[in-house]
């Protein structure tokens, strides 16, 4: 019962946080009291069932413990402004606080199911929403509303294309048929919102999803079942060509594309050349926490998170912050290949892998760790990882136990 309030916040939560706030309007303290109920159930069932909350605080949320604590220490020493570094540190541990309760809720139910439907949910709310109701942000771009970075909600739709293939299961066709409709639908707000990194992370899942997990999918199936999935594949195509590329061709992300490729973007480009400027004035710990923004002459954050934390941190930050990414990248490379997993772990892992380089990819243009979506995402991809490995650790047990394996 404790679990499921505090799932009943985190839902909340994420639509607040989302979508109801920038739609409608903010209400004082609701984040942190939404958060608060988030972590306070978890403890109180921790407490009732005498679990260990330790067990839920993994390697990588340990270094990214450190590198909030060096990170403060670092910046009393050197930040330029301390408002910026201690507001921005606390927002992460924010995050990391809900991350934890992620991997903990995900650890209790032995699967993340709960908050990839949340995230399909909270992904087409907001793809219907400003399909019908969105506004005008400037240069062609929609958004949900005046306030809401366009290139935020591109983001939201390429990780719900992303938990959407996850939950995809082409024996049913009328699921099938579904996933992939809500999907285009996803696909169309990215046009409208112009964001050209979201697009590219929808295209490159997709040619992912083709490349290494479509094909050995259906080779599973039953030859009904097969008929069903082509069927659906080939009918999604064929909508999809028809109300898509026509939008395409005259959208403002073709513009947009044509654009970078044709000239780059110089204000990217003059971010990323200052704060490797910045790196070098100061390679070990940087210029402190959230303060590109304080010293840098665009009078903001530096639209990556490679470079702001190469900027901002040094090289200890470096350090400290990205051993999750490759830990994570290298754990799923081994449990996609240790051939000990069953066809549907097999799809769900090969999908998060994805998911994951979608990340990967997407700091190019955002920066992880001053946002809350992006936290969310890391702590499903984290979640999956170690409830996986709990089920392969419980089916050795259990032919050990059996029999049917030697000690």
């Amino acid at each position: 019962m404790l679990i499921k309030i505090s799932k009943i916040f985190y839902i909340l939560l994420v639509l607040y946080y989302g979508w109801f706030q920038v739609v409608f309007l903010k209400i004082p303290n609701a984040l942190p009291i939404l958060g608060a109920g988030v972590m306070g159930f978890i403890i109180l069932h921790a407490f009732t069932t005498r679990t260990r909350l330790i067990t839920s605080f993994t390697i990588e949320l340990m270094f990214w413990a450190l590198f909030v604590l060096t990170s403060y220490i670092f910046g009393l020493l050197i930040a330029t402004s301390y408002g910026f570094l201690s507001s921005a540190l606390f927002i992460f541990i924010e995050f990391l606080l809900l991350m934890f309760g992620i991997i903990y809720i995900s650890k209790h139910d032995n699967n993340i199911d709960f908050f990839i439907n949340v995230f399909i949910l909270f992904s087409l709310i907001c793809a219907i929403t400003t399909t019908f109701k969105g506004v005008e942000y400037g240069q062609g771009r929609i958004s949900m509303g005046p306030d809401n970075n366009p290139n935020s909600l591109g983001i939201t739709m390429a990780l719900g294309v992303c938990c959407i293939l996850f939950k995809h299961n082409f024996k049913k066709l009328v699921f099938s048929i579904i996933s992939f409709s809500a999907i285009l639908l996803l696909l169309y707000v990215c046009l409208l919102t112009g964001s050209r990194k979201s697009f590219i992370s929808v295209i490159a899942i997709f040619v992912y999803w083709f490349a290494f997990v479509i094909f050995r999918d259906i080779k599973s199936l039953k030859f009904p079942d097969k008929i069903k999935g082509l069927l659906s594949i080939l009918l999604v195509i064929f909508l999809g060509y028809q109300l898509l590329v026509p939008l395409f061709e005259g959208s403002v992300l073709i513009q947009r594309l044509t654009l970078l490729f044709e000239n780059g973007s110089d204000t990217r480009e003059g971010m990323y050349n200052e704060a490797f400027t910045f790196f070098k004035q100061s390679p070990l710990v940087g210029l402190g926490f959230n303060n590109f923004r304080a010293v840098s002459m665009f009078g903001t954050y530096s639209h990556s998170t490679y470079s702001e934390a190469l900027a901002c941190t040094g090289i200890i930050g470096c350090i400290l912050y990205f051993i999750p990414y490759l830990k994570l990248l290298f754990n799923y490379f081994g449990l996609i290949l240790s051939r000990r997993l069953d066809t549907e772990l097999l799809k769900q892992s090969k999908i998060m892998m994805g998911f994951l380089g979608i990340l990967l990819f997407l700091g190019i243009g955002v920066i992880h760790f001053y946002e809350l979506t992006s936290s969310i995402a890391f702590g499903m991809v984290i979640a999956f990882l170690y409830t996986t490995r709990k089920k392969l650790n419980y089916k050795n047990d259990k032919k050990f136990i059996t029999g049917r394996q030697k000690p």
